[in-house]
């Protein structure tokens, strides 16, 4: 653009000299204010196609922030469900129809089955098949357009939100991690005491038991994974060692345990799992599915699964297709029912069929 416009300028400069020569008349006061605009020219119109932009691009920022005003806010209202609520951590979903906007087909479509107290359910299916919604729909961030969710009897549609997703936990595939401290990553409204979550950190295996979390000085934010590793080889050792925004100072794994260690300092009646393990390496799965199993056993465990052999010892599988149940029942069950059912079928096609049996039947 620049070079295109000192082109054009000099172009200018030239047709505007050769106009004061051809005028024999003109004074030399106008033919040197004359030439000295013509020489300015290119920069001038470069400026003003500069500020053309910017001012283009400003405005588009402008329509962003103005469409976001206009976007229909959560309804922030409903009931205060009591204090303890939920004391056993039982679901029922009857009938339930979601869709992700009023003019698109559902993708929920008359869900129905419910979840005892502490019982542990893996729900799987394959993809498109309505996992992730059903999470949505538990958060309510997919309102029901018919049916209900009712949570220790309590209709969540009723509930205040605020008030809904802070007495549930998920811990979905990508981790949410804030720019801060080990600390208030895992307890950000400073409720906790430092013993507790040292011993959140050590159950789930990011701090061994020999060794002691303490405040200490912080390590500073480091700006990859590398760098992190060098300034300290274990971060979750102090709970003052930075976390930079998403954890992007932290391993994949390191993230996903993080999240979990601040669920267990929760203690929720209710924890959804939404495909947590799928981006983890199998070590770091097998850290993830033990402390699962050891410090969640007074919770109701929701665990959408991509790995059969996660959940293949749970209570029950809730199977999936197309927004509806397909299955649902014990393990061993739906293994009986042969080839004919789809979770058999999708154990076999898993190529652990030999290790998934072993599992069920213990």
């Amino acid at each position: 653009m620049g070079w295109r416009m000192s082109i054009v300028g000099a172009m200018f400069s030239v047709v505007v000299a050769a106009m004061i020569l051809a005028d024999a008349e003109m004074d030399a006061a106008l033919a040197g204010f004359t030439l000295s605009f013509a020489l300015d020219f290119s920069e001038s119109v470069l400026w003003a196609i500069r500020n053309y932009a910017s001012i283009e691009l400003d405005m588009n920022a402008a329509e962003r922030v103005v469409e976001y005003s206009e976007l229909p806010t959560e309804d922030q209202g409903g009931e205060e469900p009591p204090a303890m609520w939920p004391t056993e951590g039982r679901l029922e979903v009857n009938d339930l129809v979601v869709s992700y906007a009023n003019d698109l087909p559902p993708v929920l479509k008359g869900l129905t089955f419910s979840v005892n107290k502490n019982e542990r359910i893996g729900v799987i299916g394959r993809t498109g098949a309505g996992k992730s919604s059903l999470t949505l729909a538990l958060f309510r961030f997919l309102e029901a357009r018919s049916g209900s969710i009712h949570v220790d009897g309590l209709d969540i549609s009723k509930i205040k939100l605020q008030e809904l997703r802070s007495r549930l936990a998920i811990i979905p595939q990508d981790p949410v991690l804030f720019s801060g401290t080990v600390r208030t990553n895992l307890d950000p409204f400073n409720d906790r005491s430092d013993a507790e979550l040292e011993d959140s950190l050590q159950r789930v295996h990011l701090v061994g038991a020999d060794e002691s979390s303490s405040p200490g000085t912080p390590s500073g934010p480091a700006s990859s994974p590398t760098t992190a590793v060098a300034k300290n080889a274990n971060p979750f050792r102090s709970l003052s060692s930075a976390i930079s925004e998403g954890g992007l100072n932290l391993s994949q794994g390191q993230r996903q345990l993080l999240c979990l260690a601040r669920a267990i300092v929760a203690r929720p009646k209710i924890m959804v799992l939404d495909e947590a393990t799928s981006a983890v390496d199998m070590a770091t799965d097998a850290l993830i599915q033990r402390s699962i199993r050891e410090e969640f056993t007074d919770s109701t465990l929701i665990v959408i699964a991509h790995r059969l052999s996660t959940i293949a010892d749970f209570d029950r599988i809730l199977v999936l297709g197309e927004g509806k149940v397909v299955e649902f029942g014990s393990p061993k069950a739906l293994w009986e029912k042969g080839r004919d059912g789809v979770f058999r079928g999708m154990c076999e096609e898993s190529g652990e069929k030999e290790k998934l049996r072993g599992v069920i039947f213990g």
